[in-house]
């Protein structure tokens, strides 16, 4: 008759343990490899929301190139009551969403006047010197300003052909110009950089742009001018001429000024799935031509 072997108390324990840890490290194995793969399946739908989410968004610049160009095929003037100048509240995109706005650019007081070939040009100074004082900002900021437009225009390509900027944003001509970031970008409704010097638009321009730019003009002439387009917007340079002071009239340079804008700014926003994305893009538009875009920037 065979025996059977007796296992001592001490090694079923041994073994028991053994059976828990192994099994613990396979639960320990399986939930990292779940874990992975739920990090995996994360990140691929991440990228597939964001390229969809920056798709929508490039698609939305382009409809806005083509509403300028058929803006412009309507008509050569340009003014607050157009239909471009709405904003368009967020609407679906296939399974995401998108919004954006067209932002006239030629009504502000564009920086690269501050310099003329290669240096500060003192009109443009003392244009920027009176907006500066509208807003209790330092006027000697006007002259820094000045030199650093003009020695960042020095690195243009003449002709400016590919139209890029002497500088990428207020930001970085504050750091140029060694003044306050913060308080110059609070200007920014007020000031913009484009590649070229460009006339004001007077039906998009603030009363501190028309006081600033029109030799004369106080702030509260320029408010009542304001006032007033808001109810029928200028035809022509001449109609603004017309709606100044009659001391003014014949001392005001009509080249400084149009109401046909060149340049915009479309910002637009996009969402889709967990990704939402939002551009600047700046686009130049000309007559007969589709509106080009010069740069793309994500905020």
């Amino acid at each position: 008759m065979r025996r059977q072997r007796i296992i001592p108390k001490k090694e079923c324990g041994i073994a028991l343990i053994s059976a828990i840890l192994i099994a613990a490290l396979v639960a320990s194995l399986a939930f990292a490899l779940s874990a992975r793969e739920r990090l995996w399946l994360n990140q691929v739908e991440n990228r597939r929301d964001l390229s969809a989410a920056q798709a929508v968004a490039f698609a939305s610049i382009d409809l806005a190139r083509f509403a300028l160009r058929d803006d412009m095929r309507n008509s050569q003037l340009d003014h607050l009551l157009e239909t471009w100048t709405v904003p368009i509240p967020p609407i679906a995109v296939e399974e995401g969403k998108a919004s954006g706005r067209l932002i006239e650019m030629q009504g502000r007081f564009n920086l690269f006047a501050l310099q003329r070939a290669g240096k500060p040009d003192l009109a443009g100074v003392d244009m920027l010197q009176n907006l500066l004082a509208a807003r209790n900002l330092p006027s000697d900021w006007a002259l820094k300003m000045a030199r650093a437009m003009a020695t960042q225009a020095t690195l243009l390509p003449a002709p400016n052909e590919r139209k890029l900027l002497p500088v990428a944003n207020l930001s970085e001509l504050a750091q140029l110009a060694e003044i306050d970031p913060a308080r110059l970008v609070a200007l920014d409704p007020l000031l913009t950089i484009l590649p070229e010097n460009t006339a004001v638009n007077v039906n998009f321009a603030a009363p501190e742009i028309l006081a600033a730019t029109t030799p004369g003009l106080t702030l509260s002439e320029a408010e009542q001018i304001v006032s007033r387009r808001a109810a029928a917007h200028f035809r022509s340079v001449q109609d603004y001429v017309n709606a100044l002071p009659e001391g003014l009239r014949g001392i005001a340079s009509t080249t400084r000024y149009c109401v046909e804008s060149q340049y915009f700014i479309a910002e637009v926003d996009s969402w889709f799935g967990r990704a939402h994305l939002r551009y600047n893009a700046l686009i130049y538009r000309q007559r007969n031509r589709m509106p080009e875009l010069l740069w793309v920037q994500r905020i």
